[in-house]
């Protein structure tokens, strides 16, 4: 496909998916970042997030955390992808029974849910 430069007009997201063979559409690439309303911490040598911000329904509360979920969220503190997440969790742990990728998944959707992570 050639480049017209001469035309200043701009196709919004769907119009110049439209000339993409089908199945190459772009996909919206989601990216997630840890809500900074909640620091992990170390008590009693157990990982917990401690509210310090706007905690909503956490508020007077800490949440604890199993060893991957503090992988996730101190991954989770820079700005990300789920691809890049998986990429990272493959490199720490195993997956023999396939079910890493659901797992990060599941993680993503419920800190959404609960406001722990954001989407950026």
């Amino acid at each position: 496909m050639e480049r017209n430069d001469q035309s200043s007009e701009t196709l919004s997201g769907s119009e110049s998916q439209e000339h993409l063979p089908k199945g190459m559409e772009e996909k919206s690439v989601r990216v997630f970042k840890a809500n900074p309303d909640f620091l992990l911490r170390e008590v009693a040598g157990e990982a917990v997030l401690v509210p310090v911000g706007e905690a909503g329904i956490f508020e007077n509360s800490v949440i604890s955390l199993n060893e991957t979920c503090s992988f996730l969220w101190k991954l989770f503190q820079q700005p990300r992808t789920e691809e890049e997440v998986l990429a990272e969790a493959r490199k720490e742990y195993s997956d023999p029974d396939g079910e890493m990728e659901q797992g990060i998944k599941d993680f993503i959707r419920e800190y959404l849910k609960y406001g722990l992570l954001k989407e950026e």
